[in-house]
């Protein structure tokens, strides 16, 4: 679903992506996993059109995507849940998951556009009984985890085919991490694709498929989770004690 060939990115004279080559299965949870400033979320921010890229290709479904706008990418299926969450904080829950949908909404031209939208939120409602609960509050005033429940439910308004999450982890309390990796379990089983960037290794192996390390812009390591967390090198730069399951 998802080809990266030599991609290279950074902000004004500061190279971060140094060649960059990864790919994502349709399926697939992929997990790239590093230290703050390894070029992570440079990465997604590439891949989704915020950032353009230097040189390198991107393919998404088989079409180039790296010389196109962010927002077409949305309207191809790739969706991008920002690191710190951003919701719109003067907003009701309600209107920032609605407001998810408007890009896929402006580009469709069916009468029933209106109940699939609705549709789609009754899907959110479901996977996040938190937001149906507290739809009409102001996102500013929910929890870091219940923001960024709302965040990850803006991103599947869209109805993406690849969903890239950028440290679902960071700022969120333990309790609350395990629920949203859960999360990210169903979704997969839904059938739903994803990208999964984070700094909390253990958590992101322990649901992903394959996986990539990256130090300094460059992929270091890949693997399936397993080989990942069997190695030497990630037990002891990101792991830290053994190796275990979610559910455990």
């Amino acid at each position: 679903m998802l080809k990266i060939l030599n991609l290279e990115a950074g902000y004004g004279e500061l190279r971060v992506l140094k060649g960059i080559s990864l790919h994502v299965a349709l399926g697939e949870v992929v997990a790239v996993i590093g230290a703050n400033g390894a070029g992570k979320t440079t990465l997604l921010k590439t891949i989704a059109g915020i950032l353009k890229a230097r040189c390198g290709e991107i393919e998404f479904d088989k079409r180039k995507i790296h010389n196109q706008p962010a927002e077409r990418t949305v309207q191809r299926g790739c969706c991008l849940v920002p690191e710190g969450r951003h919701v719109f904080g003067t907003m009701t829950v309600r209107e920032n998951l609605i407001l998810g949908a408007y890009s896929v909404a402006r580009a469709s031209r069916h009468t029933d556009n209106g109940r699939s939208v609705n549709a789609t939120l009754e899907q959110v409602y479901d996977l996040f009984g938190i937001l149906k609960e507290r739809s009409n509050q102001l996102a500013g005033t929910l929890s870091g985890g219940q923001q960024q429940m709302l965040a990850i439910g803006r991103a599947l308004m869209s109805r993406p085919r690849l969903l890239m999450m950028d440290e679902p982890s960071l700022g969120v309390a333990p309790l609350v991490v395990k629920d949203i990796y859960k999360t990210i379990v169903n979704l997969k089983r839904g059938g739903l694709t994803i990208l999964l960037v984070e700094q909390n290794a253990r958590a992101a192996l322990a649901v992903a498929d394959r996986g990539y390390v990256i130090e300094t812009g460059q992929i270091v390591l890949q693997g399936s989770a397993r080989q990942l967390c069997d190695s030497p090198e990630v037990q002891r730069a990101y792991l830290g004690k053994e190796y275990r399951s979610i559910d455990e």
